[in-house]
């Protein structure tokens, strides 16, 4: 890596780094996230990436500020003439084989002359592709550049050879964690505040209690807002903003029958076959965090999600929810899975 020449630059790019990060609201839920990224900074700076922080390996579900973080700490290499590059790692299908074409060598050639190399959803990367990519790994730990990495989940639940996994989990592993109601009003409010925006916190709290997603929620949310700001006479009240919001409440209100597709899609099973009576071992763990699901997500009762689920009765679901929820401490892979299945569904 090249640092800043010079104490001036070197402040100056120190300067950049605190102004980029100032940008993120400092929440709970992000703090390991920035300590991280501050981290593989101050690598930057010193001109070579630490063994302890190479790779970077940020995972988490949608919406919990992977990209915001990996754009952060790109916009910061970059504010020093650093080489940054980004690549989906999907777009890694095309770049291994036996034989490269021009194209496809210089690709990788860019990427190996980079000082940061961002890696996004990891989880997309096909298993032909694994050995590209762990030769850019021993390429970049040999010249001690830095890789950044993101992904749905950690580097032993990918569907991965182990000669990858094993290099992704060396570095610095931090997973990224849901935004709480508390969380997602202190970022309403810096951004409402940043854009000018005059709305009471009355308003920006009865959003942050209903919109369960990210940071790309909450900023729909606030162009919302702005709209609405622009259209209604007078101060924006919690009338106005229920009636506007409320369209899109219902829309995106989780209900059983969403549960049940998103959970037949990912466990690759039929949903007429989780709604059945037939007791199917396939079927039985996405039944159950079905089950599980609907009773989180849902005002369903007991006695209506037994009924939806091939006429059960209130003790078996809430048997296969206890029993789920029991599964959930000791499996770290199901409890991934239904984190994920749940911030799809919010």
């Amino acid at each position: 890596m090249k640092p800043p020449g010079g104490v001036r630059g070197r402040a100056a790019f120190e300067t950049k780094t605190a102004l980029v990060l100032a940008r993120l609201v400092s929440v709970p839920e992000n703090r390991s996230g920035r300590l991280a990224v501050e981290r593989v900074a101050a690598c930057i700076r010193s001109g070579s990436a630490l063994r302890s922080t190479n790779p970077l390996y940020l995972h988490g579900p949608a919406g919990t500020g992977k990209t915001l973080l990996v754009s952060a700490l790109a916009e910061q290499v970059q504010s020093s003439n650093s080489a940054v590059m980004t690549v989906p790692a999907a777009d890694f299908a095309t770049l291994s084989g036996v034989q490269q074409d021009a194209a496809r060598s210089d690709r990788l050639l860019q990427m190996e002359q980079s000082d940061l190399l961002i890696i996004e959803d990891l989880q997309h990367l096909a298993r032909a592709a694994a050995e590209t990519l762990v030769g850019l790994f021993d390429h970049f730990t040999a010249i001690r550049s830095q890789i950044v990495v993101t992904a749905s989940v950690g580097p032993c639940h990918l569907d991965l050879p182990a000669r990858l996994t094993n290099r992704l989990a060396s570095g610095l592993v931090v997973r990224l964690e849901f935004l709480q109601a508390p969380s997602r009003l202190a970022i309403l409010e810096e951004r409402a505040q940043r854009h000018q925006l005059a709305v009471s916190r009355e308003v920006l709290a009865w959003l942050a209690d209903r919109l369960a997603g990210g940071g790309r929620q909450l900023d729909g949310a606030l162009a919302r807002l702005e709209v609405l700001s622009r259209t209604h006479r007078g101060p924006i009240d919690m009338a106005a903003v229920s009636d506007y919001f409320q369209e899109q409440l219902e829309a995106s209100r989780p209900t059983v029958e969403r549960i049940v597709e998103r959970v037949s899609g990912y466990f690759h099973v039929h949903p007429r076959q989780i709604q059945s009576s037939r007791r199917l071992r396939q079927v039985m763990l996405p039944r159950q965090v079905s089950m599980y699901l609907a009773r989180q997500l849902t005002d369903l009762s007991l006695e209506q999600i037994g009924r939806y689920f091939g006429g059960r009765d209130h003790s078996t679901v809430l048997y296969a929810c206890r029993k789920l929820q029991k599964a959930l401490r000791h499996d770290a892979m199901l409890s991934g899975a239904v984190c994920q299945l749940r911030a799809g569904l919010a």
